[in-house]
């Protein structure tokens, strides 16, 4: 990698040893760039998403453990020409350039001919080397320490072409590359037995808390054929919205004490002018960036306040609760922290803030936000196509179970326990994936 740089963080002698260490190893490094066919910069858009079109890569899409392909948004075939070699084929390479920066991913097959974005760049690499190998090595933490340092830019910063092709790259013969593929496999498959473990935990948040509201869900939902009589007619006219499951569903939670949600809390209108407050950089959260397994915001984006798209207007503060109204059925639904007070939100969610009501704990809504109760009532009031989205208006509408306080607690208790146990389970899956890429490290290095 090279240098000409003033910043300190560059000349930090912790990293220009392992540099050396690369550089006059038990293997002759070469620069990434003698191996490099092709290379190019993904596609800058202004999130203008359609429900059909070209398939379209974010960086919330490249994991460490592959590409992610379950929530890949579209962009209008019009823009064909305009997307041009903007498209990624199995086989190529692509490597976070910014947030995240350093993620590198091989495309698998399903990704062929998907557009990507402009916080990515796309390499090509001839057959003299192991892919497989390139990606493992370059996501090691010997290589990610090496990629920080190469960052320019304020706030996050981010990598360039001529950065990834200066990269050194240490070259052992193709039988240890293979070692290496072989051993980062085995970790990863290893992290996908316990990640399939912590969905088995999450799936019982439901029944517990429906357990504890004394609500048996209704079964079915798919009915073809069914009646109603003109006078059960709301206003709606589609045949989804009178389903039978739906009126069961309503009937249970009417068994109960309830409130809409509109008249349990809030909801913020605060938005920003997207010209004051942040000097260069603002924090973006899209729906995207929820992890919707636990209701958490696994990432925030950090864009340049010029390019600021024209949904980034929300202002969250401490103890809100953000709602997605975009498929609002996912539980795209998720608490705002201390540290995130003041962060700009999408207007694709609704911002759910002071409670109007003393009967009901802030975080057992946020927690039966989240159960099928109050996701089946969404999905219900949503309209759309692949796409759909709930009104604000029909979101206030949705009705919340709320018993005594006592039960509201032990509830909030109950699911806090089981997302410790996930956060346990997905930090034993991490070190899993962190002690191969050491011994990966071991087998180049010493």
């Amino acid at each position: 990698m090279s240098g000409g740089r003033l910043d300190a963080k560059y000349w930090l002698p912790a990293i220009r040893e392992l540099q050396k260490a690369i550089q006059n190893g038990k293997y002759k490094s070469q620069k990434l760039g003698d191996f490099i066919t092709d290379i190019r910069y993904g596609l800058s858009t202004a999130n203008d998403y359609v429900d059909f079109g070209i398939p379209f890569l974010r960086i919330l899409n490249l994991k460490n453990d592959g590409i992610d392909v379950r929530d890949v948004v579209y962009l209008s075939e019009d823009q064909k020409d305009e997307i041009g070699k903007t498209v990624v084929h199995e086989g190529d390479l692509l490597i976070s350039r910014s947030g995240s920066v350093g993620i590198v991913v091989v495309v698998p097959k399903e990704a062929e001919n998907f557009a990507f974005g402009s916080f990515m760049i796309k390499f090509c690499l001839n057959e003299k080397i192991n892919k497989q190998f390139i990606a493992a090595w370059l996501n090691s933490e010997a290589s990610r320490k090496l990629i920080e340092r190469e960052k320019i830019g304020a706030i996050q910063g981010n990598i360039t072409i001529e950065t990834i092709k200066n990269f050194d790259i240490p070259i052992p013969p193709l039988s240890v590359q293979n070692e290496v593929v072989k051993k980062i496999q085995e970790a990863y498959e290893q992290k996908k037995k316990k990640q399939a473990e912590i969905l088995k935990i999450l799936s019982s948040i439901d029944d517990f808390v429906l357990g504890e509201l004394g609500i048996d869900m209704p079964r079915g939902g798919a009915e073809r054929v069914f009646q109603i009589w003109s006078d059960e007619i709301q206003g709606r006219i589609d045949s989804f919205f009178y389903m039978p499951y739906f009126k069961t569903l309503q009937k249970a939670i009417e068994s109960k004490n309830y409130a809409e949600l509109g008249e349990l809390v809030e909801f913020a209108k605060e938005t920003w002018d997207q010209k004051s407050i942040f000097d260069d950089k603002f924090p973006y959260i899209e729906i995207s960036n929820i992890d919707t397994s636990i209701g958490e915001i696994a990432k925030t984006d950090y864009m340049p306040v010029a390019e600021a798209p024209s949904r980034a207007k929300m202002v969250v503060r401490e103890g809100d609760i953000i709602v997605s109204t975009t498929r609002p059925n996912r539980g795209a639904i998720t608490p705002i922290s201390k540290e995130q007070d003041g962060f700009i939100a999408s207007t694709g969610f609704a911002i759910l803030r002071d409670l109007k009501d003393s009967k009901v704990l802030k975080d057992y809504l946020f927690v039966v936000l989240r159960t099928s109760l109050s996701l089946r009532q969404m999905e219900q009031r949503a309209t759309g196509g692949n796409y759909p989205a709930i009104t604000t208006e029909d979101l206030r509408k949705i009705k919340i179970v709320v018993p005594e306080m006592k039960t509201q607690e032990k509830i909030v208790a109950g699911v806090k326990t089981i997302y410790e146990k996930t956060r346990h389970l997905r930090q034993e899956a991490k070190s899993v994936v962190a002690g191969a890429q050491r011994e990966v490290e071991q087998m180049i290095l010493v």
